[in-house]
């Protein structure tokens, strides 16, 4: 099932707020940041909030 959501997500590369990509990784909103502040997965600042690309997601999956 993994597999298939990592396939699917792979064609919609779209901008995933905090939240988003907390769900989409199953991890905390700490323990993201945490890896931003490794540089680990790149997030982009848009004002006050991180936007994460689910391309830049999947990579991190998949590498992790």
């Amino acid at each position: 099932m993994i597999k298939q959501l990592l396939q699917e997500s792979e064609a919609e590369d779209k901008a995933l707020t905090t939240e988003d990509a907390c769900q989409f990784l199953s991890i905390s909103r700490q323990t993201l940041y945490k890896l931003v502040k490794s540089k680990k997965i790149p997030g982009r600042k848009v004002g006050d909030n991180y936007r994460f690309l689910k391309s830049d997601l999947i990579r991190y999956f998949k590498n992790d």
